[in-house]
């Protein structure tokens, strides 16, 4: 039935993808959570292979090589300790970016069907109807500190839901009408790139060695994924 494939499909994109990533970062660091995002073109590609959905290409395999390099460096992976007891945050997190994944394979398919605004509407809606018991549990449970909370923190809530939410699910699943989903996961790696380069902008951080490296590798990891399988022929 396909309700239940899009409820599935709710589940692994909204209810399991929010749940994991907030749970992990109250218990591990933003910084932590950036750095495993890094995996998620590698855990999309994988799951695309095995269902059959891509096929392994040089180029494209290059490129996940060369910009999770790159997104390594800017993260200062040279500085991770590997010790520290935030490891059950991590995995939270791991598996928050692993739903996300899955989710991306298993939804090209069906944006050809109700193309990418109506599957985005569809996932989006029937994901916050499962989330409304958590939230009127939430809102009963804490609505004193609700009503004393600074207005920019509702202000982040709109921006979280909107933009990061359903702009960012809508501009997936336009992408992936053209592209695989594999190579949409890829650009999460200009997240780094683009945090970066807003940190300079507005004073908070400087231009460095670091930064032009990883993003120069960024750039070309992204520049590699788009080399197909026919041009990839064609060269060897």
């Amino acid at each position: 039935n396909e309700w239940y494939f899009l409820i599935f499909l709710s589940l692994l994109g909204i209810v399991l993808n929010t749940a994991f990533f907030t749970k992990g970062l109250e218990l591990t660091t933003p910084a932590h959570a950036s750095l495993i995002s890094c995996m998620i073109p590698v855990i999309t590609f994988i799951f695309a292979w095995i269902l059959g959905r891509e096929g392994l290409n040089f180029y494209k395999s290059l490129s996940l090589v060369v910009a999770i390099t790159g997104a390594l460096i800017l993260m200062e992976i040279d500085n991770l300790d590997i010790s520290s007891n935030l490891f059950l945050g991590d995995v939270f997190i791991f598996i928050n970016f692993t739903c996300f994944g899955l989710f991306l394979v298993l939804s090209k398919p069906m944006i050809e069907k109700h193309t990418s605004l109506g599957l985005s509407v569809l996932v989006i809606s029937i994901g916050s109807f499962l989330l409304i018991p958590f939230a009127i549990k939430g809102i009963f449970n804490n609505w004193e500190s609700w009503l004393n909370l600074p207005w920019w923190i509702y202000f982040a809530a709109f921006y979280s839901i909107f933009f990061a939410t359903v702009v960012t699910y809508s501009l997936n699943y336009y992408a992936m009408e053209y592209v695989d989903s594999s190579k949409v996961a890829l650009f999460i790696y200009l997240q780094p790139v683009v945090a970066g380069t807003l940190s300079v902008v507005i004073g908070k951080d400087e231009i460095t060695n670091r930064l032009i490296l990883s993003s120069l590798l960024i750039m070309l990891g992204l520049l590699l994924s788009t080399i197909d399988n026919k041009s990839a022929s064609k060269i060897r």
